[in-house]
């Protein structure tokens, strides 16, 4: 597969490894739901009554290719943080992916976003290492507004709110430092992950359509962490967001 990009990089520059499909390895479907956390994916795989006999693996993760009276998609993980999800997401899309949906948690940043809640990233601070091997000329990465259209829509249709901007990604959850969350709350961002700006900043280098899709799952707009892992409120919010994108029309339009 051959890779568009939107800088032209010079000689020096050329990788000695790129990703590339396996000789024995079949394509995957081009949409493909991309899940961060074990937790995610267990529910995703427990929404869709996977048979673990056909699951394919991909270097550390689990793979699946779906096809639901005609719907057809792929899922993969669980790949936490950015240097994993990018490793799989760079498999991914050597072996046909076109349209790559990440799905996971974030921390909220604003007082009205509560646990349960949905966020939909449309731009991201990037703190996390990854991205700075893929140079772009914007220091915001973005998701696609394909992708973005097709989230909402997703939601609107099926009575999800959610609320849709920037979120911060970072490598390093114990290192939320008060001046931190503070800065970024009166900047407007919404919450904080550890893969969007990674995957987005991909995307766009490798010129393929990439978004995402959070649960949030704690708070920290008070600057004290109210944890909501494990708690009825996240699985119910993460098991409506698979039913809603799994049981819909998948094609990006």
């Amino acid at each position: 597969m051959s890779y568009s990009c939107e800088m032209k990089l010079p000689p020096e520059e050329s990788v000695i490894i790129e990703p590339r499909k396996g000789r024995t390895e079949s394509n995957v479907e081009e949409t493909v739901f991309l899940f961060f956390s074990p937790t995610d994916f267990k529910i995703a795989s427990n929404v869709l009554n996977l048979d673990e006999s056909q699951k394919r693996r991909l270097n550390f993760a689990k793979l699946y290719d779906l096809n639901l009276n005609g719907n057809r998609f792929s899922i993969a993980g669980p790949a936490m943080g950015a240097p994993i999800a990018v490793i799989l997401m760079e498999r991914l899309i050597a072996m046909g992916a076109g349209n790559i949906v990440g799905i996971g948690s974030c921390g909220s940043l604003q007082k009205d976003i509560r646990i349960g809640d949905y966020i939909i990233p449309d731009k991201a601070v990037i703190e996390e290492g990854t991205s700075r091997h893929y140079p772009l000329d914007d220091p915001i990465p973005k998701a696609s507004k394909r992708i973005l259209e097709y989230l909402k829509c997703r939601c609107l249709s099926n009575n999800l709110n959610f609320t849709m901007g920037k979120v911060w990604t970072t490598d390093a959850p114990f290192r939320e430092t008060i001046r931190k969350i503070t800065n970024y709350q009166n900047q407007n961002v919404l919450g904080v992950e550890m893969e969007m700006s990674a995957l987005f900043t991909v995307g766009t280098f490798r010129g393929i359509d990439v978004g995402g899709f959070l649960v949030v799952s704690d708070e920290l707009f008070t600057l004290k962490w109210k944890s909501g892992f494990g708690g009825d409120k996240y699985f119910s919010a993460m098991k409506a967001a698979c039913e809603t994108l799994f049981f819909k029309p998948t094609a990006m339009v």
